[in-house]
């Protein structure tokens, strides 16, 4: 009885031992598996690489920032205060229309009362009649006028700061091939208001032909065009003097050999690198223009006493031929000196190139 209940004992404490030995492994196993696989620590020089590399949005940090609630009440008070800017301007732009329309209608109602001798009530109905038919005519009018003078100006000084300067027909060029060629055609219009300004290029002659006949072109036909401003411009000076010009054969030669050589002049000039030429070019706009404006008025008013020299030559046909024979000699004058001109630079150009090769 004793061996059968010592075997019995025997067998429950190895069954104990081996539940136990086998709860024991489990919890090794589980304690293992967990820390296999968790991520390895990065040490902390990696740890603040890593947190460098993150960008600022990304950042733990920043989203609590973005998200504070003072952060929240600054971008309110923002908005609220650039609504308030928006709403008084929109203020202020309504009192000033406000203030513009109430002294256009009270000045046109004190015309209407004082100046035409209007009774109040038929001033104050009159009162778009006389906008419409006497300011915004007069208005018009006015812009036309000076639409008309400003191109007429800006036409004579660019011709005037192309004639004074020697790079200008190869800035020409460069402008129309950097602009014109792709399409940039607000931009060629304000190189040619800025043209002073423009870089100046290495040679002083076209690169390509079609362009250098078109310098030639445009010299001859601006040749032409002073020839005849300025010779009625120089025979209005001498008729204003009390010099009384007559018109024959010789003087339809000299006056217009006198006009040209005015704009030629300052071509010269450019030709030699004088330092004034734009200085001396600046003043015939000017001058231009004031004499053909008196003489624009004297027309207008169909003054007895005033001569023009072009209504002369037009009338008698003798006259006429010779003016525009002599004109077409004249005129190429300028395109054949500018001809030489860049037959020299180009063959200057050739032997200082050949002897840097050299």
């Amino acid at each position: 009885m004793k061996s059968s209940s010592e075997n019995t004992n025997r067998l429950d404490n190895e069954t104990t031992n081996s539940a136990v030995r086998e709860i024991m492994k489990s919890s090794a196993s589980q304690q293992i598996e967990p820390s296999a696989s968790a991520p390895a620590q990065p040490s902390p020089g990696e740890s603040a690489a890593s947190s460098s590399e993150l960008p600022a949005s990304e950042s733990p940090a920043s989203e609590p920032a973005a998200s504070s609630p003072s952060a929240i009440l600054e971008r309110s008070t923002g908005e609220n205060k650039e609504e308030q800017s928006r709403n008084l301007d929109a203020e202020q732009r309504k009192r000033l229309s406000l203030v513009v329309i109430s002294l256009l209608l009270s000045w046109t109602f004190l015309y209407n009362l004082f100046a035409k001798g209007m009774s109040p009530g038929v001033a104050f109905i009159e009162i778009l009649n006389t906008i419409s038919d006497d300011f915004i005519l007069g208005s018009l009018l006015t812009v036309g006028l000076g639409v008309g003078i400003l191109i007429v100006f800006t036409a004579t000084k660019l011709y005037t700061q192309i004639i004074s300067n020697v790079y200008s027909f190869r800035m020409l060029e460069d402008l129309f091939v950097q602009t014109m060629r792709q399409g940039k055609f607000k931009e060629f219009f304000q190189g040619l208001l800025k043209f002073e300004h423009l870089p100046q290029p290495t040679t002083i002659y076209p690169d390509q032909p079609i362009f250098m006949l078109f310098a030639f072109s445009l010299i001859y036909a601006m040749s032409w065009i002073y020839v005849v401003l300025f010779s009625e411009a120089l025979f209005f000076v001498s008729w204003s003097a009390g010099v009384d010009l007559p018109v024959t054969y010789e003087n339809l030669l000299l006056l217009p050999l006198l006009a040209l050589a005015i704009p030629f002049s300052a071509r010269v000039m450019a030709y030699a690198r004088y330092p004034y030429a734009q200085d001396y070019a600046d003043f015939m706009p000017g001058a231009l223009f004031v004499l053909l404006m008196v003489a624009a008025l004297g027309f207008l008013f169909k003054s007895p006493d005033q001569e023009f020299f072009l209504l002369r030559v037009y009338n008698n046909l003798d006259f006429r031929n010779t003016f525009l024979r002599n004109g077409l000699c004249l005129a190429f004058i300028p395109v054949f000196s500018e001809a030489l001109f860049w037959l020299f630079s180009v063959s200057g150009f050739k032997k200082i190139k050949g002897a840097d090769d050299a």
